[in-house]
């Protein structure tokens, strides 16, 4: 009986110290979006794969959501594709309305000259779309 007691009190120890044992905290710290800009507002840009330090990867969500722990750089893929509607400017927010910017986040793209710039006051970054190598490349340091 004793063995059994010390069994489950060891289980109960392992799932309490990995987090397994329900409600426990998301695996990011932060969750932005990246927009473009359809003339009247801000709209999410779905589907771009990105990766977030090493080991969050996947597609921004329906409102355009990313997700990324503090300090990481964040790579976004092809973003060429998914340009505004009326420059080739693109949007970092902070909410899915666009109506808080994401500012001085340092980034670089494939097509960018100077080698790296910041998101201006607006959350927006340029890049060439016209690029001569399909599939520009971004990456923005969240530091």
């Amino acid at each position: 009986m004793k063995k059994i007691a010390g069994f489950l009190s060891a289980a109960v120890a392992v799932l309490a110290l990995s987090g397994c044992g329900g409600g426990g905290s998301s695996s990011y710290d932060y969750t932005y979006y990246l927009q473009t800009f359809n003339g009247s507002n801000y709209v999410g840009v779905p589907d771009v794969y990105y990766e977030c330090g090493p080991d969050i990867v996947g597609y921004t969500g329906p409102n355009g959501e990313f997700h990324l722990r503090d300090g990481d750089i964040c790579t976004f893929y092809d973003l060429d594709e998914f340009v505004s509607a009326e420059y080739d400017i693109l949007y970092l927010g902070a909410n899915a309305s666009g109506t808080v910017a994401l500012e001085d986040v340092d980034y670089t793209c494939d097509s960018s000259y100077p080698i790296w710039s910041s998101t201006d006051s607006d959350g927006a970054f340029t890049f060439d779309p016209t690029y001569y190598i399909k599939g520009d490349i971004c990456d923005f340091d969240f530091y």
